[in-house]
């Protein structure tokens, strides 16, 4: 299996950074320019590829080609699982990025029923004075809800961030409070907020921590609880029925393949972050990029991590939630029933390793009595190799008849039965 290496995607326009930097007229040009130098004069690096997040049999030493970044890594969406790494837990300044917790806390509260998308906010003079990037907003102006957070994430803007922050957490300091409560609730040990869009207080002074793991938690939380995908894969976007046009800052979408968002982030300390994500198939990838040098380079990088990924792991659905499993269990009164699965297990692997896969059925031949349904009988196992992969519970379904299966020969209650299947004995859903 290959590594991350060489910008692979092409971009065609350019738009202000955030507001805060120079114009790139010729995004294009310069992105073709510099993945034809990152191509034909590369810098290696010897990095670790880890493979399992909660869980690995061994890091190999890989020789990635990259332009210089500082942290970075790719993340199965679903399950967490981290496929590749570069520094994951270097402490680095959000940037922008930090407004993604800010909406994450502003969608709590919408989900509370304390406020909806088309609550009235009306601009403060701290949210018309913001600096950075802005929209404009003149204090005394009066807008929905739902049109300053689009703003916030689609555009980038400071204005609109501090009065969905001045909103839904009383005032800017209660909505700062809510956030560090929200990382903390998420296991984002390595996060703390001082602002709530990762403005420094004075330039080139960043005052907000995070690192590539818990951006990739907080990118999860967003994907599974919340609708801001929906706003984020757009390239452009009307503002409060056209007062504006909304420009998304992150250049992937519309341009790489299946990619709906989420987030980028610059100042002068941070350099250039993108925290994206992006959906082929049934397969859904985070990326997280950090301290890139150039506008180019963070765009170039997510898009060569996030091809990488698709083109080297496949996801697997290996149990799906009440599936009956290929074994039965004797109830001593003479009825044989059938366990079912408990959980869904669909897991991201290697390609070169769907092969190794094995389905343990750790459940014993016979039971003393009959059992209600959802009564745990056992485990079903993945290995691959000696590692376990996941776990899901065997339980009881509706009592049903059945033959005697003469594989099964009768035991006593004490005995357990471990049945392995190779991944060749069953039919898989394999997507990529």
């Amino acid at each position: 299996m290959g590594t991350p290496a060489g910008p692979l995607a092409r971009f065609t326009r350019g738009r202000v950074v955030e507001g805060e930097m120079v114009k790139f007229n010729r995004f294009g040009i310069l992105l073709l320019a510099g993945s034809i130098i990152a191509t034909f004069a590369p810098r290696a690096l010897a990095v670790k590829s880890y493979h399992y997040r909660h869980y690995h049999r061994h890091s190999t030493t890989h020789y990635v080609v990259v332009t210089p970044r500082h942290a970075a890594l790719v993340e199965d969406a679903d399950t967490g699982r981290v496929l590749y790494s570069e520094n994951p837990t270097l402490a680095w300044p959000p940037a922008s990025m930090a407004k993604m917790m800010l909406l994450l806390v502003a969608e709590d509260q919408i989900q509370a029923g304390r406020f909806s998308y088309n609550t009235p906010v009306r601009v403060s003079f701290r949210s018309a004075t913001t600096g950075g990037s802005r929209l404009g907003l003149r204090e005394g102006q009066v807008y929905p809800l739902g049109e300053l957070m689009k703003a916030a994430l689609i555009r980038s803007a400071n204005d609109a961030a501090v009065a969905v922050a001045e909103t839904v957490g009383g005032s800017y300091d209660g909505c700062v409070r809510m956030m560090n409560a929200k990382a903390a609730s998420l296991g984002m040990t390595s996060t703390h907020y001082e602002t709530i869009d990762g403005l420094p207080p004075t330039p080139g002074h960043d005052v907000d921590v995070t690192d590539a793991l818990d951006l990739a938690t907080l990118a999860r939380a967003i994907i599974h609880t919340t609708n801001l995908l929906a706003w984020s894969g757009m390239e452009t976007a009307m503002f409060d029925g056209g007062v504006a046009i909304l420009h998304n800052t992150n250049h992937l979408v519309g341009h790489l393949d299946g990619c709906d968002g989420l987030k980028t982030g610059f100042t002068m300390q941070a350099g250039f972050n993108l925290t994206a994500t992006a959906k082929r198939g049934d397969m859904r990838l985070i990326s997280v990029v950090l301290g890139t040098p150039s506008n180019w380079a963070r765009f170039s990088q997510s898009a060569t991590l996030l091809n990488w990924g698709f083109e080297n792991f496949t996801k697997v659905e290996l149990l799906k939630r009440g599936e009956p499993l290929p074994v039965h269990v004797q109830v001593a009164q003479g009825e044989t029933i059938q366990p079912i699965a408990q959980n869904d297990i669909a897991l991201v692997l290697r390609k070169d390793e769907v092969a190794g896969l094995k389905l343990a059925y750790n459940i014993p031949p016979t039971i003393s009595r009959p059992v209600p349904p959802g009564t745990p009988l056992g485990q079903v196992t993945v290995m691959e190799g000696g590692d376990v992969l996941a776990r899901s519970d065997a339980i009881s379904p509706l009592p049903t008849t059945l033959p005697s299966v003469a594989s099964d020969p009768p035991g006593n209650d004490a005995a357990a039965r471990t049945d392995n299947y190779t991944i060749a004995d069953r039919p898989l859903q394999e997507t990529r």
